[in-house]
């Protein structure tokens, strides 16, 4: 009897959970904005852990300074390119010139690039933390760039909370069923061994991302910069060499995501060997994996010279509608307290209540003692690793929209003729004839993406676009397929 009693309890039980679960967290934030005497509205690409962690140690430290409670509304509408929607729709319904705001307060979270577009829109406002805490900055605390990527720009209307690369995430467990090396090289993810193993996301959804393949081909750039060649046959060779890597990962892709969260935890799961994500994924989902001894069976590691370190900024919304309480949110971001919250150990005095958040602090000034001792990251010493990779927005940063663009065509919207042909080229040992045509990549060369490819996104005739789109993905899934024909002998 006690047998069918354990049997339904582990039915019931998870089942009871979820359904009481919204109940709980509902009269928990109607109790926390019932103590509250003010209210910040945040927009956030941030997840759940993160929001909660800021929202109530930023509560407490502004309650104790200023004797009044806050309550802080996350906005959560997706990632950052739903987020630009949000914000693109709110500020044209308001009026490109107006400045009564659109009733948000902060942009908190995602990458430099979102940012800086809505930069440009005149769409924030300048932080008094450049005044007020302007040691931060004359002394190089928290410096103005930083292997080539801005940690603030020159209209101090948005600064980078914490330091963010790009790597790889994969299951040890995994890697150890099927005899593989650990990868350290983003050449590594293209390796036939990983075939149908690798993760990925639609770098046209994520823009986390798209940085991260932005740096895959700036590396190979890099490479061919250090053989002597000229700086334009050193970007038209290093791009090629950089697509035609991407054409190998992807080909070994099991799909391509919406959702870049997906990537690190079908890797933890073993539904996938091995993903591209930013640092705090892969981090994050080790954290919660690990066990009693320390061991996680998912890891995350930056490729060897294949990274910068760039940054997660916030803003303040023009017409934010509590201005005065929105400085004081920046403010505490960068607080000792604010920063330790990033990879303090859970329950030391500045860390997060319940797990390590596992992103690294912007103040290079906490890489010490006593600080140090209390970090989860503490070996990571982005500081000293960070010119490693020196990030050249005059190389690839152009590139950005074509490159996401290209990559859709090349790998999402043919993926099955891709993938076909990957498992021929394979099959027959990759054969000279086959394999050319499969990394024939002439219509998004280095120049063409932007002398083609980006004006024609740019411009309003948004068919054009479409057409442009379909006529690159009729292409790669042509080649493909002539691919797999020549692989096989050249047989139908």
């Amino acid at each position: 009897m006690n047998g069918v009693w354990k049997k339904y309890l582990g039915v019931f039980l998870p089942m009871a959970i979820v359904v009481a679960a919204p109940i709980i967290l509902r009269d928990d934030d109607a109790a926390a904005i019932s103590r509250a005497e003010l209210r910040l509205d945040v927009i956030t690409p941030h997840n759940e852990l993160i929001r909660r962690e800021f929202g109530e140690a930023f509560s407490k430290w502004y309650e104790e300074k200023h004797g009044e409670g806050v309550y802080v509304n996350w906005r959560t509408p997706g990632g950052t390119s739903e987020i630009k929607r949000v914000l693109d729709s709110a500020f044209d319904s308001a009026g490109k010139n107006g400045k009564e705001g659109i009733g948000l307060d902060l942009f908190f979270g995602g990458g430099v690039y979102d940012f800086k577009l809505q930069a440009a829109e005149g769409r924030f406002q300048r932080l008094d933390i450049f005044k007020n805490e302007a040691e931060l900055f004359e002394k190089e605390i928290i410096p103005e760039t930083q292997s080539g990527e801005t940690y603030y720009p020159e209209e101090r209307d948005w600064l980078g909370t914490c330091l963010s690369s790009f790597g790889i995430c994969y299951n040890a467990d995994s890697l150890k069923r099927l005899d593989l090396d650990a990868p350290t090289t983003w050449d590594d993810l293209g390796k036939p061994g990983y075939q149908k193993g690798i993760a990925l996301a639609d770098p046209t959804k994520s823009g986390s991302v798209a940085k991260a393949f932005e740096m895959l081909v700036q590396q190979k750039i890099h490479d061919q910069l250090r053989t002597g060649l000229s700086r334009e046959e050193a970007c038209h060779l290093g791009w090629v060499e950089g697509m035609n890597l991407i054409q190998r990962i992807g080909a070994n892709a099991r799909y391509f995501t919406d959702n870049a969260s997906k990537v690190p935890h079908d890797v933890a799961q073993g539904n996938a060997i091995a993903g591209m994500c930013i640092d705090f994924y892969g981090r994050s989902f080790n954290e919660a994996l690990k066990k009693e001894n320390g061991w996680s069976r998912i890891r995350f590691i930056s490729p060897v010279g294949g990274t910068s370190m760039s940054v997660d900024p916030v803003a303040i919304l023009r017409g934010a509608p509590h201005p005065e309480l929105a400085q004081e949110f920046v403010n505490f971001i960068f607080t000792e307290q604010g920063q330790m919250l990033w990879n303090a150990k859970p329950g030391s005095k500045m860390g997060p209540k319940m797990r390590s958040l596992r992103r690294l602090p912007i103040r290079r000034d906490l890489y010490q003692e006593p600080f140090l001792s209390e970090m989860v990251d503490a070996e990571v010493m982005p500081y000293e690793t960070a010119n490693e990779f020196v990030y050249d927005y005059n190389l690839t940063g152009r590139h950005f929209t074509p490159l996401r663009n290209i990559i859709r065509a090349m790998c999402i919207d043919s993926h099955h003729e891709m993938k076909e042909a990957w498992s021929a080229l394979i099959e027959a040992d990759f054969p000279a004839e086959a394999t050319a045509r499969f990394y024939d990549v002439t219509p998004v060369g280095y120049e063409l993406a932007l002398s083609d490819i980006k004006k024609t996104l740019k411009a309003k005739d948004k068919v054009a676009a479409v057409r442009m789109m379909n006529r690159l993905g009729k292409h790669f899934r042509d080649n493909y397929r002539e691919a797999e024909r020549l692989a096989k002998g050249g047989k139908r």
